[in-house]
């Protein structure tokens, strides 16, 4: 399932570190997590959201298409919707710089 996560097929070893990743967590904490992850429903708690909030998405994700982007940003006051130029849902791995210039970009730009 790594591989598909990951969305970046041009380049394998990404989804080697996922599953790799995947693999190294302790069985019964990735129990509680995919439990949590795919029985919560978590959307009306998003308007209640009172803190400056970065919603960063990529431009391909088979797991939260951009659909699901402008959905949390539209629920979240005042948030902030940026699209990476980058594809899979873990940017933080497959675009790196871009991610964290994004990041950056949000915290220097005095949101509050």
């Amino acid at each position: 399932m790594a591989p598909v996560i990951m969305g970046n097929p041009d380049r394998p070893e990404l989804g080697e570190e996922l599953t790799n990743s995947f693999c190294a967590t302790d069985p019964d904490i990735a129990r509680v997590f995919a439990r949590t992850t795919f029985l919560s429903d978590s959307r009306k708690d998003l308007e209640t959201v009172t803190v400056p909030t970065l919603i960063l998405e990529c431009e391909q994700d088979v797991i939260a298409p951009r659909e699901v982007g402008a959905y949390v940003h539209a629920a979240v006051p005042g948030s902030q919707l940026v699209t990476l130029d980058a594809v899979g849902h873990c940017p933080q791995l497959s675009a790196p710089e871009a991610t964290a210039s994004a990041v950056r970009a949000f915290l220097t730009s005095g949101v509050r």
